[in-house]
């Protein structure tokens, strides 16, 4: 228990554009979705699916904000750069698929809480398929941007999304913590729910399959009551 941990990797691109692009209208997810290079052996380096969201609505400063797009800017530059960002700015984000490597899991530390349970953390080092379809996908991204006519187009920072596995289904002890309707192996009447029961993480956002999950979960355990 605890294995196979897996995440997405989240790629950004912005570009700036000479006409206005009313980036605070939308909503703060991509309004667009693009799924053209979701194959996963559709490129020559970089195993794995991925998906853009294009053109989400953004906010002057918060977790996706315009702000954020350019960590390296402060004071006098910073204020320049959101005047013109604020009217002319345009992003992109990538999920990018990484594999569920058995030593990237959830464990168990030696600290303790308040109330004497132990903690958790997590260990997750980046696969180097990961890595190429990561870079493959900025490439893809800041190209898509420029033909699309940005002055100039640039990555954010690498960031990672969506923590899945640990807890993966599968159809024996040897090869998963859980079935397909997230019993425990070997333990009656105890059930795992939610995104730990991913044994891989895909390239799309996991919402919409974890609540199918849950709800055959959910219908398999009503029709054995």
């Amino acid at each position: 228990m605890g294995a196979h941990f897996v995440c997405h990797n989240v790629v950004d691109v912005y570009g700036l554009f000479e006409e206005e692009t009313a980036n605070h209208l939308g909503v703060t997810a991509g309004p667009l979705i693009s799924q053209d290079g979701y194959r996963k052996d559709s490129r020559a380096s970089g195993f794995g699916s991925y998906q853009w969201g294009i053109a989400p609505a953004l906010k002057p400063n918060d977790l996706l904000g315009i702000a954020q797009t350019r960590a390296d800017l402060w004071g006098a530059g910073l204020h320049d750069f959101m005047r013109t960002a604020t009217r002319h700015l345009a992003s992109m984000s990538a999920l990018c698929e990484t594999l569920p490597a058995p030593e990237n899991r959830i464990e168990l530390t030696s600290a303790k809480d308040r109330f004497g349970l132990p903690l958790a953390r997590i260990v997750r080092n980046a696969d180097a398929e990961g890595r190429a379809l990561a870079d493959a996908v900025t490439h893809e991204g800041i190209a898509l941007l420029k033909a699309a006519g940005a002055g100039e187009a640039w990555q954010g920072i690498l960031a990672t999304s969506h923590p899945l596995g640990g807890t993966v289904m599968g159809r024996t002890p040897e090869d998963s913590v859980t079935d397909s309707y997230g019993r425990v192996h070997g333990v009656e009447n105890l059930l795992v729910a939610g995104g730990g029961l991913f044994p891989t993480a895909g390239g799309g956002s996991p919402t919409f399959t974890l609540l199918a999950l849950a709800e055959r979960s959910a219908e398999a355990v009503l029709s054995a009551a």
